[in-house]
């Protein structure tokens, strides 16, 4: 999920509903505290995890990942391709109520994906989409989506965020405001959200499916780590989720009463590389950086072993992945040959570079990272540093236009190999890199439409070792679904995997 977002806007007192809990200290009310920042409710305009998160338990796909990292039908009963994977078919589920009363159908699947791509969000969310040619209904119970282009892997595509369905009552070419009703089909509503500071949702008592296994949930928002930190210890939430520094982290670990839990997980960070800006338009810098980069370092000097060195973008443990980047650069700096792969481009060491970083919006823990990471490359005179950074709502402006090399983040759309390959390295990278590869855009056009697994899974292999070669991103570290609760909490290891999808309907309190 892409991490390039705009910033949120705060504005007191914006709420959303009329009614709320009425306490926070109900007993089976989970309170949960996060640093992540919403910017729209409304899926059609928001590509970040913290609104990703915000919205899922309000609205629902027609296939999704409710109860781990493996792909089940939600709204749909089943899709299934007709004919070619150029043409999907959904067969919808009956009797499904939205928050508002009215009935869920094959009108209400149309609208959603026709606004997503008709609005155009800024956030990049109907890139998700840019493969659809267009939606159709097939009576009240079915739809088809049509392709431009033959694509096997599309049910994950309906899983997404671009997928989550709003009634047809929503306009068709503006988003609906934070401070409008959200009305979806999962198993809360949001009853009241103020920006910046809380969300609060109740279970909806129509929910077609099971009941969520509390009484509602109250997300809190955090600024900074440390205060809900403190927040957890004193007993003013009951867990925690996103994001803790590693010295919080260890903190936690030792406090009474709770507990840190750790679970597979596919976030990964990446230093992107300008391929059309000096110096790293020159392929030697792109390839020496790769060299000389510090993964261990960083994982076990700032991170303490809470992430692990990546050497491929699709993260460890994945179908398709390999270690291209081990391969061809090996698994720790090899400055020898950072250096002599810059002299025998001509280039005198140690070269100048400038790498750009942003402090807030990837944890408190990133100015540690890029001070490491300069340490790193500037051993033994490869490269000399210089490091910048800037707060995140003019840092993902200026991508593209001002830096040539930056850091970013990446949270999963969905679990597969796909989701690490196609936004990064296509010609259309939202990226903005200029990475731009005909051989590449081949490859990947021939993954999409692979008939089997294993002719899908061979080219994203190819892939990686061509964008290891390539370097227009270097990966650095992959890290576990991490979250904090108090003792009295339970079940939050059942919602902890590759998907990333912070589950609050599958939590209780004792």
């Amino acid at each position: 999920m892409a991490s390039v977002a705009l910033l949120v806007v705060v504005v007191a007192g914006a709420s959303v509903g009329q009614s709320a809990l009425r306490s926070s200290d109900q007993s089976g009310v989970l309170i949960a505290g996060t640093t992540d920042t919403v910017t729209n409710l409304d899926p059609a305009g928001a590509y970040d995890y913290g609104s990703f998160i915000a919205a899922v338990g309000v609205y629902q796909q027609l296939m999704g990942f409710p109860n781990g990292a493996k792909l089940q039908p939600v709204l749909a009963t089943k899709c299934f391709a007709v004919r070619s994977n150029k043409t999907w078919r959904c067969n919808l589920r009956r009797g499904v109520t939205f928050h508002d009363g009215s009935a869920f159908d094959s009108a209400d699947v149309k609208h959603t994906f026709d606004r997503v791509i008709k609005i155009n969000d800024p956030s990049g969310i109907s890139s998700l989409l840019g493969n659809l040619k267009s939606t159709k209904t097939n009576g009240k119970y079915a739809v088809t989506f049509n392709l431009k282009s033959a694509q096997s892997t599309w049910p994950l595509i309906l899983g997404t965020s671009a997928g989550f369905i709003v009634p047809s009552t929503y306009p068709a070419g503006k988003l609906q405001a934070n401070d409008q009703a959200q009305i979806g089909t999962g198993p809360y509503e949001l009853t009241k959200y103020t920006p910046g500071q809380q969300a609060v949702y109740e279970p909806f008592d129509d929910y077609w499916g099971a009941q969520a296994k509390n009484d509602g949930v109250i997300a809190r928002y955090y600024a900074k780590s440390s205060t809900m930190k403190l927040a957890l210890e004193r007993g003013e939430i009951d867990m925690a989720f996103q994001t803790f520094t590693p010295t919080e982290l260890a903190s936690l670990r030792k406090a009474k009463g709770l507990k840190v839990y750790a679970g597979n997980g596919a976030v990964i960070r990446y230093l992107v590389l300008n391929v059309e800006r000096a110096p790293t338009n020159n392929i030697a810098v792109r390839q020496a950086l790769a060299y000389a980069f510090p993964r261990q370092a960083v994982a076990t000097r700032v991170y303490r072993g809470d992430v692990v060195p990546l050497y491929s973008m699709p993260p460890a443990g994945l179908p398709g992945h390999i270690d291209a980047f081990a391969s061809r650069y090996g698994r720790t700096p090899n400055l020898a040959k950072a250096k002599a792969t810059l002299r025998a481009a001509g280039l005198s060491t140690p070269l100048p570079i400038e790498l750009w970083w942003t402090p807030t919006h990837y944890g408190d823990a990133s100015a540690d990272e890029y001070a490491e990471i300069k340490r790193g490359l500037e051993k033994n005179g490869v490269f000399k540093v210089t490091l910048k950074s800037t707060e995140w709502a003019q840092y993902s402006d200026a991508l593209g236009r001002q830096y040539n090399a930056f850091q970013l983040g990446w949270f999963p759309d969905y679990p597969d190999v796909e989701n690490y390959v196609v936004p990064f390295y296509r010609s259309d990278t939202f990226a903005a890199n200029g990475y731009n590869s005909k051989k590449m855009d081949n490859l990947i056009k021939a993954s999409l439409a692979a008939k089997t697994e294993a002719k899908r899974l061979a080219i994203y292999r190819q892939i990686q070792r061509l964008a290891a070669a390539d370097v227009p991103i270097i990966p650095y570290w992959q890290q576990k679904m991490l979250a904090a609760g108090r003792s009295n909490v339970r079940g939050i290891p059942t919602t902890l995997d590759a998907s990333f999808i912070m589950r609050y309907w599958k939590i209780s309190k004792s």
